[in-house]
């Protein structure tokens, strides 16, 4: 039992930092400008773990969202419908700030959801946003990054 404890004190302090990076523009943040020399695989992994990280308590923070807000609440009522309307635009609002602060595959998810059908209308609206973000790129770009990731040229 003391295990499970400090795994949930460590999981809870974790997801507490990550979540004031995610919602504090301010906090600082490490980037290849402001650290040129810094070695790509520690940026890489530092980059993948505070994104999943951003992820997680993204997630975690919008679960414990729904069902606190919720809570003892009868299904069939107005004050429920009226409840989550509200809590699913405050959900789809945080996970737009995870989808603009993660960049790339976040940033197709919202798109794909934004264009859903079978989401709430919540989400949709507020996610369509991210259909005008897809900044345009030079191809040549695109193929340096494929031969340094791949080893060769792809025409090749």
């Amino acid at each position: 039992m003391k295990m499970r404890k400090g795994k949930i004190t460590l999981c809870l302090i974790t997801a507490t930092g990550l979540t004031f990076q995610l919602f504090n523009p301010n906090f600082p943040s490490l980037s290849r400008d402001s650290s040129p020399n810094f070695p790509e695989k520690i940026y890489t992994a530092f980059n993948g773990v505070l994104r999943s990280s951003r992820a997680i308590s993204t997630i975690t923070l919008t679960s414990l969202d729904y069902k606190f807000s919720l809570h003892g609440l009868p299904e069939e009522s107005d004050e429920y419908r009226l409840k989550l309307s509200v809590v699913h635009l405050r959900s789809a609002k945080r996970i737009l700030r995870l989808c603009e602060a993660n960049k790339g595959f976040y940033v197709k998810a919202g798109q794909f959801v934004a264009a859903l059908r079978q989401v709430p209308k919540e989400y949709t609206l507020t996610l369509s946003s991210l259909q005008d973000q897809a900044v345009p790129c030079n191809f040549e770009v695109i193929k340096e990054v494929l031969i340094h990731n791949l080893g060769q040229d792809l025409s090749e």
